[in-house]
């Protein structure tokens, strides 16, 4: 009697897929926002939409990286399954293939441009594998968080060049006012699920983290480098930042906390857009 052999599982979601759900809207309403302004841009290179498929698989790929490349160093240091360092590495190198011939693809089609934004990322990548190094702590630390979220929002400059070509000081803006909204999300989000002595310690971060992005957007918009629509998202997210620091705010539902926190993006994501497409006479 033979005993049959188990089947190797080629998928691990502890693996392969990132444990924070909320970051896909950190990713995706930039490059949505990007693609808007992009489009609305009188200036258009071949094949947008094209373009623009590549950006978002790329960018998808690329954000995928972190999840097995963090596991497979943790494991190497002896902090996981030594069986789940082949599985770890696969995908790691799977998803970097992808979003290398996404790259290449982009590349043939002219938009070079996209390497400026190649060196803020290979930077927060690098720095999610250091954190892993040192452990579980630090890679839930507030300022990996916060990399993290500013990170995610190239997607908006990358979007852009997509449909442009170049690299603007729009292209910049964008990532700046995608960032500085992903930011501000991850203070409130953690401020809400801060337990009551938590609460108090990160109230100051909190409000002066809201403050400090309103003013910048202000000062931004002022300057005429971004549209003053721009400033009204950041608005709102100062005067919810002043409600959630005084006085702990329990989430009731997890679930519906984090279908509010994907709608506020998106408005902040619209308002922005709208913003500039105003600029443009639409």
């Amino acid at each position: 009697m033979t005993v049959a052999a188990p089947r190797r599982a080629f998928f691990r979601k502890s693996l392969v897929v990132p444990t924070e759900h909320g970051a896909w809207s950190w990713l995706l309403v930039p490059w949505l926002t990007g693609a808007v302004v992009g489009l609305a841009t009188p200036v258009s290179a071949p094949l947008p939409f094209l373009a623009l498929l590549l950006t978002l698989v790329g960018g998808l790929s690329a954000y995928m990286i972190r999840q097995p490349a963090t596991a497979w160093v943790r494991i190497r240091r002896g902090r996981g399954r030594k069986a789940d360092q082949p599985l770890a590495l696969g995908w790691t190198l799977g998803f970097s293939l992808v979003a290398l011939l996404c790259l290449l693809g982009l590349f043939l089609l002219g938009r070079v441009a996209l390497l400026g934004l190649a060196i803020p990322f290979a930077a927060i990548l690098v720095a999610y594998l250091l954190a892993a190094r040192r452990g579980r702590a630090a890679m839930r630390s507030l300022w990996m968080e916060l990399a993290g979220a500013a990170g995610l929002a190239l997607t908006a400059s990358a979007a852009y060049i997509a449909v442009t070509g170049q690299l603007t000081p729009t292209a910049l803006a964008l990532w700046g006012l995608m960032a500085l909204q992903n930011v501000t999300g991850v203070f409130y989000v953690r401020q809400r699920l801060a337990g009551p002595k938590e609460h108090d310690a990160n109230r100051g971060l909190t409000l002066w983290g809201h403050a400090a992005a309103f003013a910048v957007v202000a000062a931004t918009s002022a300057l005429g480098w971004t549209p003053w629509l721009a400033a009204v998202p950041f608005a709102g997210f100062l005067a919810r930042g002043l409600w959630a620091v005084q006085q702990p705010r329990p989430v009731p539902n997890m679930k519906r906390f984090g279908f509010t926190e994907i709608g506020v993006e998106l408005l902040g994501g619209a308002l922005i857009a709208a913003g500039y497409l105003l600029l443009v006479g639409l």
